[in-house]
């Protein structure tokens, strides 16, 4: 073995160690808190692009809230396939299986990216008629158009970083994700206002630019991305990968599958809510487009310990560490009750003032603060849904977390929504208002009970090997 395989080797194996044996509470928090910042940068492309897009006008930002339910729905595709690839490998390296998870890494990325080219044609095509199906005035399609049509073009490059950074945190690197989020969010924030107002003598692109700027940062980071897992020698381009491919996406397929699902019933939700409030108006559009960017900022550290239990619960499955899964889940639990309180008290007090920050259109302002003040009652419920969905993949059950997103975005939310609608005739903004915070409760309370009872039985089906037998740890911590 040359000296460049030695070293991966070597930190391979000192991360599967560190996953299997350090104390639990440690490995939660060095696993989620780099999270917590890449995901902040995340979340801050959007908050980014609402804030320069409001600058541009009231029905510019209207248009943007009708992308939403479709950015979300086309980026589903890539946390899906980054949750199913994420469980398969890890589980794979919790297993000693490091051959199997290098195929499964490669195999993941090369479907992901035909995937993609082939779902951006697609779009291309029968854009107009999504958005009006979701009820978009026609007068908003060209503003639209301007940001969609850059978006669909680069859609690769939107959705490979996603399953990269999944792919890197199943081999128990938090920090390398976190950074390279960090620095697209910084790219986007810094390139976005002179493609987007024309500053300095560069080109006035509006809603466009905006687009644009997410493109170009997420290139850069998708090149740094494949170089890291390229030097940790993680990725393979043997004749056997090829050989392999149709069985490695299966496996993959069946987690990422149901992960994908269970994501896509969050844009599937969102539209039928874009659809019934378009009825009171676009200011109620812009105004739960503004809410709900403010309401995932806050959402950011129970989205950073989902996507940081997601390897911890691979590898102890695979190593069969059935004691460290149920200390996993005191913590988790613990950590959704605290922030979902502290999240609820910023929410309520400041709802409307942070809604200020993004548009000067008290209409919209006020929708926004009567939003997150709903949804600041359920926000506990939230915590434990996200987190739960986290465990249920790797744990070797993703049908029930698709499961638990149905429930919650279309039965829960959608579904109250609409009855609240049609059937005792409340107002639309009043109705879905009330849906978003009794959804994340009752999928919250019925995520938490499933995970107690199936962290009884984790499903090793998938793995064809037994894991390779490691020397007992001297005073191993649990």
């Amino acid at each position: 073995m040359s000296g460049t395989m030695a070293r991966a080797a070597f930190s391979i194996g000192d991360r599967r160690t560190r996953l299997l044996e350090q104390p639990v509470t440690k490995v939660l928090f060095d696993l989620s808190w780099p999270m917590s910042l890449g995901l902040f940068s995340v979340i801050a492309i959007n908050v980014t692009d609402t804030f320069y897009i409001g600058r541009l006008g009231s029905q510019e930002l209207a248009a943007i809230g009708f992308c939403f339910p479709v950015i979300f729905g086309m980026s589903a595709i890539s946390i899906g396939m980054g949750n199913g690839g994420a469980a398969v490998v890890a589980r794979a390296i919790g297993a000693g299986q490091e051959d199997r998870a290098k195929a499964l890494i490669t195999s993941t990325l090369l479907f992901v990216l035909i995937f993609a080219l082939m779902l951006a044609i697609i779009m291309l095509q029968v854009s107009d008629a999504v958005f009006l199906a979701l009820g978009a005035p026609r007068e908003l399609l060209p503003y639209i158009n301007q940001f969609m049509t850059i978006w669909y073009s680069g859609l690769p490059l939107l959705v490979l970083p996603i399953v990269l950074n999944g792919l890197i945190r199943a081999a128990g690197e938090a920090k390398v994700p976190s950074g390279l989020m960090v620095l697209a969010a910084v790219i986007n924030a810094v390139v976005s206002p002179f493609i987007i107002f024309g500053l300095f003598g560069m080109p006035e692109l509006g809603m466009a630019g905006a687009a644009l700027a997410t493109i170009i940062a997420r290139l850069v980071i998708t090149v740094m991305a494949f170089t890291w897992l390229a030097r940790a020698d993680l990725i393979t381009a043997s004749p056997s990968v090829l050989r392999s491919f149709l069985p490695c996406i299966a496996q993959v397929l069946r987690y990422g599958a149901p992960a994908f699902l269970a994501q896509l019933f969050s844009p599937i939700g969102s539209a039928i809510i874009t659809r019934l409030l378009a009825s009171s108006g676009p200011e109620a559009v812009a105004g739960f487009a503004v809410g709900a960017r403010i309401e995932a900022l806050v959402l950011i550290p129970f989205f950073a310990l989902q996507t940081g239990i997601t390897p911890f619960i691979g590898q102890n499955v695979g190593a069969h560490e059935d004691m460290r899964l149920r200390l996993a889940e005191r913590n988790v639990w613990a950590f959704a009750a605290l922030w979902g309180g502290v999240g609820a008290v910023v929410l309520f007090a400041f709802g409307g003032s942070l809604a200020s920050l993004f548009t000067e259109n008290a209409a919209i302002v006020a929708i926004s603060d009567r939003y997150l003040e709903a949804i600041s009652l359920g926000l506990w419920g939230a915590g434990l849904l996200f987190v739960a969905i986290g465990v249920f993949n790797p744990l070797g059950y993703p049908n029930v977390a698709m499961g638990m997103n149905a429930l919650r975005c279309v039965v829960a939310y959608a579904g109250l929504a609409t009855l609240g609608v049609m059937v005792f005739q409340q107002s639309p903004v009043e109705a879905v208002f009330r849906a978003a915070w009794l959804s994340y409760v009752i999928a919250g309370l019925a995520s938490a009970l499933l995970v107690r009872f199936l962290l009884q039985r984790p499903n090793r089906s998938d793995l064809k090997t037994t894991p390779e037998k490691q020397p007992a740890a001297v005073g191993r911590s649990t």
